[in-house]
């Protein structure tokens, strides 16, 4: 829970920066804080941050799954094109399920040695694989597109800015 009482009756400047996926949800009083009011120096400001364009969902993906050598170049082109709609959340998502993969391998071949090998004799994670993106991108659904009509109605209610 947030408190806001008191700060309309103060000479200090606040800046108050929050963030939310659910705007709808927020409580009536706290969305009447936030209404612009051009006759003080209280001019707040709601901005509608939009999904992910291919650009920045290209170097999402660079950021967090980046290749290891060029024999395993990860297809970012793929990944942009398949994850349409996706919020950067999901996008997160991906890659982790991604990036876990090589590890679950090894792990099945550990398990099926039936003995301890020592730390410095495990063999290395292998690399991910078009299949691991695969199978990542089939598990992990766009989440936000779900709520589009939600945010539009928000954005229309309170005139949020959309930022481009």
């Amino acid at each position: 829970a947030m408190q806001m009482d008191g700060l309309m009756r103060s000479d200090e400047l606040v800046f108050v920066l929050a963030a939310t996926n659910i705007p709808w949800d927020l409580d009536a009083a706290m969305l009447r804080r936030l209404e612009k009011r051009q006759d003080t120096l209280d001019i707040s400001e709601q901005i509608l941050v939009p999904l992910p364009d291919p650009e920045a969902r290209g170097a999402m993906f660079e950021e967090l799954l980046p290749s290891t050598s060029e024999e395993t170049e990860v297809p970012y082109d793929l990944l942009v094109e398949r994850t349409e709609g996706y919020s950067g959340s999901d996008i997160r998502l991906v890659c982790k399920e991604a990036a876990m993969q090589p590890l679950r391998r090894l792990m099945l071949v550990l398990e099926e040695k039936k003995e301890v090998i020592p730390e410095n004799e495990l063999p290395p994670v292998g690399p991910i694989r078009l299949e691991d993106i695969e199978l990542a991108l089939r598990n992990t659904r766009p989440s936000a597109h779900l709520q589009a009509p939600r945010y539009e109605k928000f954005n229309e209610d309170y005139g949020s800015h959309v930022l481009e």
